[in-house]
């Protein structure tokens, strides 16, 4: 299982998230850095099952850098079905 971990102390901003993202999970393309092309990474391109670890996340869910990726994230895993795992600490 792919496993991503997401450290949200060390992530300044959007950007970083998604190179974070892109090197952990082997994306083999420039990344579009943008929520389209994560959705169409996540759901058609990366190996999957995976998880998700995302470390320090608490309380970014309303946040302007963050908000959006991990509402997306979110609705990612339960597309999937049990093939993305997100797990939160």
């Amino acid at each position: 299982m792919l496993t991503i971990t997401l450290d949200f102390r060390h992530l300044q901003d959007r950007d970083a998230l998604y190179r974070a993202l892109a090197q952990q999970s082997h994306c083999p393309f420039t990344f579009g850095n943008n929520l389209d092309a994560l959705w169409d990474w996540i759901t058609g391109g990366m190996a999957l099952p995976a998880r998700i670890h995302l470390r320090h996340a608490a309380g970014l869910e309303n946040s302007e850098t963050f908000g959006a990726v991990l509402a997306l994230l979110e609705e990612a895993a339960q597309a999937l079905e049990g093939d993305l795992r997100l797990k939160r600490d």
